[in-house]
């Protein structure tokens, strides 16, 4: 169980470090959700969900590293859980928006040390 505790969080880790960098080479700007536009947004959370639709779809059905339980609701075009996928939908807008909250105070503060 511990494994796959591991193996998860770090996919998810890994996941969302190649999302963010992959928007931050097309962009051209690692701060790309400090002036965040639809298209970057969209990009980030087509990586997000499409990567993990793969996961799931390898690691559940071919590899079988994991199985869900009776109480997952299962998208039944995908074949993946929900929660996976919602974990996508949720979790990186909620932190996109709380780290540019927190940057963009913190330049306010710096910029009125300054006057």
């Amino acid at each position: 169980m511990l494994y796959g505790w591991i193996h998860c969080t770090l996919g998810d880790v890994l996941l969302t470090l190649l999302s963010f960098w992959f928007i931050s080479m097309m962009s051209r700007n690692r701060r790309w959700f400090l002036s965040l536009n639809r298209l970057n947004f969209i990009g980030l959370m087509t990586i997000g969900v499409v990567g993990t639709v793969i996961s799931e779809r390898v690691n559940v059905h071919i590899l079988k590293s994991w199985a869900y339980n009776q109480s997952m609701p299962i998208i039944p075009w995908l074949n993946v859980g929900l929660t996976p996928i919602l974990q996508w939908v949720i979790i990186p807008p909620a932190a996109i928006l709380l780290v540019k909250h927190h940057l963009l105070l913190n330049q306010e503060v710096v910029k009125r040390k300054e006057d």
